[in-house]
């Protein structure tokens, strides 16, 4: 409960919370790393709530105040306790129902739908940077404070997540793998143009020397996390998505080196047996199928 984020649920009170939900919660956002940049004593804002959600034991309190300081959450408690300050921001909500940030784990914020297609060969990274810009406060307002954006041209969502981190944009928090790694030809690669512009994906990598070298290389230009294409996909133009692309020994050398550099790993995988390789690799299991597996690290998420 401890963030700053919160959604506002719609059950019950769709149309009075229209007008407040999204506002709100950007409004809110900005005010607080405004107050927590600019003063040594943070300034409070209370929010009176109809209800509020514990999500850790679905409890659902009536007449709750939040009490923010600064960026943080400092108390929830029922309204009767609390009694705004000279200097409070305070903000009623009796008809709402409130729960902390939503989380997701994959989303491609700089992507349009076109930029999947031959379309998306003339839309330029500063352009993807612009529809990031767009998607992420659209993602704010939907109640999501924080989300994992698995694969970006030209570290376009790195850029977008430090523009959300200076106060530039409006957006949630961002972990960032910057370009998804992936073998030549396969689902991360560019397979559009023909042979003669010798082009292919920033992130293609293939062998075990490669994937260290390029898990070192994005890291180095600011990747949070890595995401690598584990298999082909349905949205790539060449590849198959019941067939696996990168090796195990690719695979561990990719999770080994990432851990090595303090960050994880999520895998696009798709159909049943290439995703129980990754499971395999993820566990540590010894499995009759793959062999012995060293505990190299942890994949975060099988993206399907």
């Amino acid at each position: 409960m401890k963030d700053l984020g919160i959604s506002i649920s719609r059950a019950r009170t769709q149309r009075k919370i229209s007008r407040w939900g999204a506002a709100t919660l950007a409004t809110l956002f900005g005010m607080a790393i405004t107050a927590s940049a600019q003063a040594p004593t943070p300034k409070r804002t209370v929010i009176r709530a109809g209800r509020v959600l514990n999500v850790r034991t679905g409890e659902l309190r009536s007449n709750q105040t939040i009490v923010i300081e600064g960026d943080r959450i400092s108390q929830i408690v029922p309204s009767s306790e609390v009694k705004a300050a000279a200097g409070d921001t305070t903000i009623d909500l009796p008809d709402a129902t409130l729960l902390p940030g939503l989380i997701d784990m994959h989303t491609h914020l700089t992507f349009e739908l076109s930029s999947l297609s031959y379309e998306g060969l003339k839309i330029s990274t500063a352009r993807e940077a612009l529809h990031g810009a767009r998607n992420a406060r659209r993602t704010l307002e939907a109640g999501f404070t924080t989300v994992r954006n698995l694969g970006a041209k030209d570290y376009a969502d790195i850029a977008l997540r430090d523009a959300i981190n200076d106060g530039d944009v409006i957006g949630p928090r961002i972990v960032a793998s910057g370009p998804a790694l992936g073998i030549t030809g396969g689902h991360c690669d560019e397979n559009l143009l023909p042979p003669a512009f010798h082009f292919q994906g920033e992130g293609v990598a293939d062998g075990i020397e490669g994937v260290q070298h390029k898990v070192r290389e994005v890291i180095k230009y600011g990747a949070d996390v890595i995401k690598i294409c584990a298999t082909g996909g349905v949205l790539s133009k060449g590849d198959d998505p019941n067939a696996s692309q990168y090796t195990l020994e690719e695979m561990k050398a990719i999770v080994a080196d990432a851990h090595r550099l303090g960050r994880k790993v999520a895998a696009h995988a798709e159909e049943k047996r290439n995703v129980s390789r990754a499971d395999a690799l993820s566990r540590g299991i010894h499995g009759k199928k793959y062999g012995p597996q060293r505990r190299a690290g942890i994949l975060e998420a099988k993206d399907a």
